[in-house]
């Protein structure tokens, strides 16, 4: 299989999300840039808006990592995984998680998730949805979701969410939520996905790996753009854990993110559901592991290419390798 840009919503959550939860499809992208405080019926409106893209983003993303035959095979034969979601929302990349592996992992059949968001309605909404899933027979795996509406405004309770966990994950997400955060200045002058990746890291399993993904706009007030503060910040954590973690994917990245500055990049998924065909999704993401694991999955033959070796290239190249 070829790398995978293009997913239809399954029928079955569809039928969920707009008949039995009547979400609604209604692009507003100004209103979603501050979620936590937001009321239930826009939650209805973001789930029938976005949760269709998240899922989409999570099971083309992740997909494609499991394209690697290396990185397959350490996992393949896992009974139960372990999953953080940080700033979870409604959970689309839940889903597409789980839907995903469960279609490549024959063997799995226990899925613990903890999923963590400030906004009460959004984990209300997923936590019933995670029912409804199980109801629908559709995913045939015992799920434990422990979600909780904590609102993170210090880097001290930041460290109180992680102290919260006692178990090693083997996927850490985080999808379109971090960017709240640089908007906000929750954590005055640092890097925000630094910062983050210095705490959700150490977290992982010895085949663990963190995913963070976010939008590819411009910072307000800035001619910086998020993939580019998002590089930054992972690059410069990297550097400083003496050895310890390495990005995974994009493969550009696993070999030049201790000479790179923190270039734009953007990968696009679609997906097409009951409310629209082709709905169109643009983000930045990174995988990052640990080295060891990282250096055994990543081929140091592989053809890469990537905008620090060539500035003339489209904006998606470091994901066209």
């Amino acid at each position: 299989m070829g790398i995978l840009k293009y997913k239809d919503f399954p029928k079955w959550l569809d039928k969920i999300i707009y008949t039995d939860f009547k979400a609604i499809f209604e692009p507003h992208p100004q209103d979603v840039v501050y979620n936590p405080d937001q009321p239930y019926e826009f939650v209805k409106i973001y789930i029938g808006t976005y949760f269709p893209r998240s899922y989409a983003e999570a099971f083309c993303i992740v997909n494609n990592l499991l394209e690697n035959e290396k990185y397959l095979s350490n996992i393949y034969t896992l009974e139960e995984v372990n999953i953080l979601d940080f700033c979870c929302g409604t959970g689309g990349e839940i889903i597409g998680l789980i839907d995903v592996l469960q279609s490549k992992m024959p063997n799995l059949k226990r899925i613990n998730i903890d999923a963590f968001d400030a906004n009460p309605d959004a984990i209300r909404f997923l936590y019933h949805l995670i029912e409804s899933v199980i109801d629908s027979g559709n995913i045939r795996i015992e799920i434990n979701i422990n979600p909780q509406g904590i609102f993170v405004s210090s880097e001290q309770e930041l460290s109180d969410l992680v102290n919260l966990t006692n178990v090693r994950y083997h996927f850490i997400v985080s999808f379109k939520a971090l960017n709240e955060f640089v908007q906000h200045g929750t954590f005055k002058n640092k890097n925000v996905y630094s910062l983050i990746s210095s705490y959700f890291l150490p977290l992982l399993s010895d085949v663990g790996v963190l995913i963070l993904s976010d939008v590819t706009t411009k910072l307000n007030n800035s001619e910086l753009f998020y993939p580019q503060v998002l590089n930054t910040g992972i690059n410069e954590f990297i550097s400083s854990c003496k050895n310890e973690f390495k990005t995974l994917y994009p493969y550009s990245c696993h070999f030049n993110e201790m000479i790179c500055n923190g270039c734009y990049m953007q990968d696009v998924f679609t997906v097409s559901h009951s409310k629209k065909i082709n709905d169109v999704s643009k983000v930045a993401y990174r995988i990052i592991c640990r080295k060891n694991f990282a250096d055994a999955i990543v081929a140091p033959h592989i053809n890469y290419s990537c905008r620090k070796n060539n500035p003339l290239a489209d904006k998606k190249s470091p994901y066209n390798y």
